[in-house]
C-alpha cells in the first residue's frame, strides 16, 4: 500500500485578513485524525504539545502522536543522558520511557492516542526542525521552534497547554508543602552554589533518577528524600501539588511550564532553550544572586501551600 505523503499544514489552516484561522480541507487526514511524527526527548514532547493543542483548538481534530523509539541521541560533546537502548547507547526515548509517558499524553483532550512510530503513514513531521528547517536551535524557547517551522501553529506560551484529568491524586501527599528539586547532568551552569538549600532541607524533595539524586545531594551535602512515581501522569500530579520547582533545563521544567506550576530555572549559558519570565511565577537565573533571590521569593510566596 502506498504511503501517504506528509502535507503542508497551511493546506488545512489558512490565515484570513482578520488573523483568524479557518478550515480549508479534510482530504489529507488519515481516519479523520492528524498523525504527527516526533523523534526527540521527553522535554521536547511536552514542548511540542503547545503546537498540537493549537492544531486541535482550531480544527477540533484529535492527533495521533507517533513517537520514534530508540533514535540515537546527538548532544554536545561530553553530555550524559540516562535514557539508553539495549546496548547502552544514549537514545532520545526508549520503550520504558515511552510507557512512562503514555498515560500523561493519552489523558489530553486533543490526543487520540500516543503510539510508537513504526513507519505508518503520517500527516505532519515535527522532526523537520532538526536539520531541515532553520529554527535557531538550540537557542530561544524550545516550545517556539515548531512555530517557526509551522506558523499556523503559533500558541500563546504564557498560557498552559496540559491539563490533568482529576483535581487531586494520592501522590500529592508526598509533595504537599515541598519544593521539588530536579537537576539532570545535561545543560548545567557550573558556577552555581546550592549549599544555601541546607537551610530549607525539611521542605525539599528530589525528583529524578537515583544517580541524579545521589550526585546532587553528595555535591551539596544534602539529605533529602527522593520522589518515586509509577509514570509521568503521576509525576505531573506530584509537581502540581508542590510549592514550586527548582531545576535546570529539563523535562520536568517543561512539564511545569505546560501545567503552569511555579518554577525557577538554572540556565545553561551555551544552550539557553528554556525561557523564564513568560507567564506567572516563572523565573530563571545565570548568577548566584538570582538563584537565591528567586528561590526565596517563591518560597515565601508559597508558604502554606
Amino acid at each position: 500500500m502506498a504511503t501517504k505523503k506528509s502535507y503542508d499544514l497551511k493546506k488545512d489552516l489558512v490565515t484570513t485578513d482578520d488573523n483568524t484561522f479557518i478550515q480549508e480541507s479534510k482530504s489529507n487526514l488519515i481516519d479523520n485524525f492528524c498523525r504527527i511524527k516526533h523523534g526527540c526527548n521527553l522535554g521536547d514532547i511536552i514542548a511540542s504539545l503547545a503546537a498540537v493543542k493549537r492544531f486541535y483548538d482550531v480544527t477540533k481534530r484529535k492527533v495521533i502522536f507517533c513517537q520514534v523509539i530508540d533514535l540515537k541521541a546527538a548532544y554536545y560533546p561530553g553530555a550524559t543522558h540516562p535514557t539508553q537502548n539495549s546496548v547502552g547507547e544514549m537514545v532520545c526515548l526508549n520503550t520504558p520511557m515511552f510507557e512512562m509517558m503514555k498515560p500523561l499524553i493519552d489523558s489530553q483532550e486533543y490526543i487520540q492516542e500516543f503510539v510508537k512510530y513504526e513507519g505508518q503513514p503520517i500527516n505532519l513531521d515535527f522532526d523537520v526542525i532538526r536539520g531541515k528547517t532553520f529554527v535557531n536551535m538550540p537557542k530561544m524557547m524550545i516550545q517556539s521552534w515548531l512555530m517557526f517551522a509551522f506558523p499556523d501553529l503559533a500558541y500563546d506560551l504564557s498560557k498552559t497547554w496540559l491539563t490533568l484529568p482529576k483535581k487531586s491524586h494520592p501522590i500529592q501527599k508526598h509533595t504537599k508543602g515541598k519544593v521539588v528539586i530536579n537537576f539532570t547532568e545535561r545543560y548545567r551552569n557550573t558556577i552555581m552554589d546550592y549549599y544555601f538549600l541546607k537551610n530549607y532541607a525539611p521542605d525539599l524533595i528530589f525528583s529524578g533518577t537515583e544517580r541524579e539524586h545521589w550526585l546532587f545531594c553528595n555535591q551539596w551535602g544534602l539529605n533529602i528524600p527522593r520522589l518515586e512515581v509509577k509514570d509521568f501522569l503521576e509525576l505531573a500530579y506530584a509537581l502540581q501539588g508542590a510549592r514550586f520547582l527548582l531545576s535546570n533545563q529539563s523535562f520536568q521544567w517543561n512539564l511545569c511550564t505546560a501545567l503552569g506550576v511555579a518554577r525557577t530555572l538554572e540556565l545553561a549559558e551555551y544552550a539557553p532553550n528554556c525561557q523564564p519570565f513568560v507567564g506567572e511565577n516563572n523565573y530563571g537565573y545565570y548568577h548566584q544572586v538570582g538563584n537565591e533571590y528567586y528561590f526565596k521569593k517563591l518560597y515565601n510566596e508559597t508558604a502554606g501551600k
